[in-house]
């Protein structure tokens, strides 16, 4: 990658009180999309074909004028609370991973709670790192119950469709790629070690590689009105992303197996972010996974920003291909910025 920034060594969890992945949930939006429906839309030069041999990928969620994402993070957190048999009011912390909230401010995670009409002002807030937040949450939340929690509910993902929709100006390299989701996950207090290992890392020198340049240098640059490229995804350098997004997958990898004593062979299941479907084939090779040992729902949901991880894992569960009992090695990787996995016992 030609950096030359060091990663740090893997830390020992040294946690006497444990915790586990309760359960999960989903969050989507009505509309189902074609690629035929935004080559129709916005009359792009292009064939559902081409796209789907190029990208790998056929629909998406887009959601509609009338779904905020605070509704959407409703339909996941309830799903996975009901699933889990526990109400919102048992929930000791609540935070949300995210690209945009509904707001700057307030916390989306504090609009949630609202909407599911809890009845205590749980400690919520969000986080943001991208596609690799949900790595972020889930230390984060087995880190809380470490220290007293009894349950924490983390969710990420993201609902931007609308904005293309408004604006109808796509960038025609990424408007294929992205959809709406939103994923949840109930992390519980456990009597047995279910966390292994994980282990979080930044690469600072691709810092300016891949850019939502809302932000203060929205203000600095002289900006004088919000445009549609204020709010859309900038890459420089693709291939810098699939390149680094492989290589994580591997340093982080070595790092869990070394920690833990495992051997990839041990790993039932490797859940990773697939923001394409070569990007997860990449990483399944680096590390020498096979296919049958993984998933992606890429081809049907697209890049769902922090929601990509825990949507393959909650598609594990829900088709009995997970098991409890079973070991998954489970990453995440942020446009090459940041990136994270851990090892765990289902």
């Amino acid at each position: 990658m030609g950096t030359e920034v060091k990663f740090p060594e893997i830390r020992p969890l040294k946690m006497d009180r444990h915790a586990r992945v309760v359960s999960t949930g989903v969050g989507l939006p009505k509309s189902v999309i074609s690629n035929q429906d935004i080559i129709d839309y916005y009359n792009i030069i292009a064939t559902d074909r081409a796209v789907e041999y190029s990208l790998g990928i056929k629909e998406r969620r887009w959601s509609d004028t009338d779904e905020t994402l605070v509704d959407i993070m409703t339909a996941a957190a309830a799903q996975c609370l009901e699933r889990a048999g526990v109400e919102i009011d048992k929930v000791d912390r609540v935070i949300y991973t995210k690209l945009f909230g509904d707001y700057i401010i307030p916390a989306a995670s504090i609009g949630l709670l609202k909407k599911l009409g809890a009845k205590k002002g749980i400690p919520a807030f969000d986080i943001c790192s991208a596609c690799s937040g949900f790595m972020h949450a889930m230390d984060l939340a087995m880190r809380y119950v470490a220290s007293g929690d009894e349950y924490v509910l983390i969710l990420g993902g993201c609902v931007i469709a609308n904005c293309g929709r408004h604006w109808k100006n796509p960038d025609t390299k990424t408007v294929f790629l992205f959809g709406d989701a939103i994923s949840a996950m109930l992390i519980g207090h456990s009597e047995v070690e279910s966390f292994m290992a994980s282990y979080l890392l930044t690469n600072h020198s691709l810092y300016d590689n891949a850019k939502v340049a809302f932000g203060t240098s929205f203000i600095r640059e002289g900006a004088q009105r919000l445009e549609p490229d204020d709010i859309r995804m900038k890459i420089l350098d693709g291939n810098l992303v699939f390149n680094s997004t492989a290589q994580y997958a591997k340093i982080i990898s070595d790092k869990l197996l070394n920690e833990t004593g495992l051997t990839i062979d041990d790993i039932d299941f490797f859940v990773t972010s697939d923001q394409s479907t070569k990007i997860w084939e990449a990483q399944l090779k680096e590390i020498g996974i096979p296919k049958e040992k993984s998933c992606s729902l890429f081809y049907k949901h697209g890049n769902t920003v922090a929601a990509m991880s825990p949507l393959n894992l909650n598609e594990l569960i829900v088709s009995g291909r997970l098991k409890r009992g079973d070991i998954v090695m489970m990453q995440a990787h942020g446009a090459g910025a940041s990136s994270g996995g851990m090892i765990f016992r289902y």
